[in-house]
């Protein structure tokens, strides 16, 4: 059994260090977040902080959401120097997920590819966070190939709001952060703090309003990001019950808790 473990150590390490071995590292001053799959240090130029001066798009996509640091590049046509070109490609080197991309940087240009704009959305926040380290380190982005996708398709957070809800601009700032490091989905638990057109007597005073929570999930799409409502029944129903008009649909009289079952 022993001999067996060390087999199996042995087989995983190789294996590591097959992948490693094809993946270099940016300097450490450079932190991008997720870490993706592969980096590999191209020699000749990089790219300095403001060095961009624009951005040109191939293909008949929308632009997308960009950082602030991207979203003040003027459009430029394909081909000029020293500018942001994003594309829309069926390249057989891409990744296949189309939330995957490819970047390269070069000789003070930056190029992404990806086979859906979503993976361009993920590029341009990768090429973001490598401008921020850049600004504030006051180092040079390395010429360098960025290859990354994502290993879940669904990756989402749960926001519970049913105890405490925050200004819709704080929502709104946690959908850019979490749309920076990658996150696609987030599961929004509400209870009473969604005012129900049917039923308006069961959200709280404070509650969100139908019409800002789909302001809110427009926003989201925009960064690639789906939210899902969540209200929970059954035995979390307290918010309903306790309600003397519903007071019927009690599992126990003398409870708030529970729904009856039939």
């Amino acid at each position: 059994m022993q001999n067996c473990k060390k087999i199996a150590l042995i087989f995983i390490g190789l294996i590591f260090t097959a992948v490693i071995s094809f993946t270099d590292k940016l300097p450490d001053t450079f932190q991008i977040i997720p870490k993706p799959r592969k980096v590999e240090i191209l020699k000749g130029p990089g790219l300095k902080f403001g060095g961009l001066k624009g951005i040109a798009i191939k293909g008949d996509i929308t632009k997308p959401v960009l950082g602030p640091i991207l979203a003040i590049l003027p459009g430029k046509e394909a081909g000029s120097k020293k500018i942001l070109t994003l594309v829309l490609s069926n390249e057989k080197s891409l990744p296949e997920s189309g939330e995957g991309y490819v970047l390269n940087i070069k000789n003070g240009r930056a190029e992404i590819k990806s086979r859906k704009e979503a993976g361009l959305f993920y590029g341009c926040q990768t090429l973001e966070q490598l401008l921020e380290d850049a600004r504030d380190t006051g180092s040079v982005v390395p010429a360098c190939r960025i290859v990354d996708y994502p290993d879940l398709d669904y990756r989402a957070i749960h926001i519970d709001v049913k105890h405490h809800l925050d200004t819709m601009r704080y929502y709104y700032e946690s959908i850019d952060r979490l749309a920076r490091y990658k996150i696609n989905a987030i599961i929004f638990e509400f209870e009473d703090k969604l005012r129900y057109r049917r039923r308006p007597e069961v959200g709280a005073p404070q509650a969100m309003s139908i019409d800002e929570v789909a302001a809110m999930t427009r926003y989201a799409r925009c960064r690639n990001i789906e939210i899902s409502p969540l209200i929970q029944g059954l035995g979390h129903a307290t918010f309903i019950l306790k309600h003397e008009k519903y007071a019927h649909l009690r599992e126990d009289p003398e409870s708030r808790w529970a729904l009856l079952s039939h």
